[in-house]
């Protein structure tokens, strides 16, 4: 049930008349404390609605590519980066090893 601003204008007059000036528009300020065009209707709500929807699912959407993108970089850095210590460290054992073997050898022999 909405009233339109006659009306209103209506309701304030007897409200004064009634009240007084300052009482009345205490009033006024209770009911709408921001005036008679802030109040949301059922379809602004449902505009809201829809709205937030679409963004919710818009970012879900956003987050699913994201996450693909990001899973792919790791699994890829990570992949090249094992390759890399696995080899640096077989390197090094690689090189451990004859600096303990090579004189270990020598030395049986001689």
């Amino acid at each position: 049930m909405s009233i339109d601003e006659i009306e209103r204008t209506a309701m304030v007059q007897q409200l004064i008349n009634t009240l007084g000036e300052q009482p009345a528009n205490t009033l006024m300020k209770c009911i709408l404390p921001d005036g008679a065009d802030q109040v949301a209707t059922q379809r602004d709500i449902d505009g809201l609605r829809t709205a937030t929807k679409t963004d919710i699912d818009a970012l879900k959407t956003a987050l699913i590519t994201l996450e693909e993108r990001l899973k792919t970089y790791v699994d890829a850095t990570v992949a090249a980066a094992l390759a890399k210590q696995t080899r640096t460290l077989m390197l090094t054992m690689a090189g451990f090893m004859l600096t303990i073997w090579v004189p270990l050898t020598v030395g049986a022999f001689t």
